[in-house]
């Protein structure tokens, strides 16, 4: 779950994002800036340890980084190390991809079954659950025999519970 902060940071980059038609190369390189910090546990420890100093995150940032991604991408880095929100960066970035979802209409699912459900009944859940929410869902399957039977759809913040396993447990508090 992104924080506050982070999704204030999000939006704002967002915007510049948007005002100059970048929004797919900005999203392009933050994701690929959290995958290299990410992937590298010596350049997580650096950036994540309050103890280092702005300038020196600063320096390395720009031998990493400013040569392989955009403007924006690189001048919003240093404004996290500035401002020490660095550590943010991967909450930042999940938030910059549901706005960025957002603005095209897109909208993720997970749709949790007992038994695997064919690509034919996903079409249709994506279907009707999109004409719902005036999206185009993207779907993830899970599978979760602990829900005994039905589905349950979970859509951003949104939870659609229709498994068997919730009806008998309201059931048993009704009883």
């Amino acid at each position: 779950m992104s924080s506050a902060v982070g999704k204030r940071y999000a939006r704002a980059l967002f915007e510049v994002a948007s005002e100059r038609g970048k929004i797919d190369q900005v999203e392009a390189d933050l994701g690929a800036i959290v995958q290299a910090v990410e992937g590298n546990e010596d350049l997580q420890k650096i950036m994540q340890h309050p103890h280092i100093a702005a300038d020196a995150k600063g320096k390395l940032v720009d031998e990493l980084f400013k040569s392989h991604v955009g403007e924006e991408s690189f001048n919003f880095l240093n404004v996290l190390i500035e401002n020490g929100r660095e550590v943010q960066l991967s909450d930042i970035y999940s938030s910059f991809v549901q706005l960025a979802n957002e603005a095209r209409g897109y909208a993720d699912a997970v749709v949790t079954s007992a038994k695997p459900l064919s690509d034919e009944e996903q079409a249709e859940l994506a279907e009707k659950f999109g004409q719902t929410l005036n999206k185009k869902l993207r779907l993830t399957a899970v599978v979760d025999p602990a829900i005994l039977g039905g589905i349950v759809i979970k859509i951003g913040d949104r939870l659609y519970d229709g498994s068997l396993k919730t009806k008998l447990e309201t059931f048993a508090q009704k009883a």
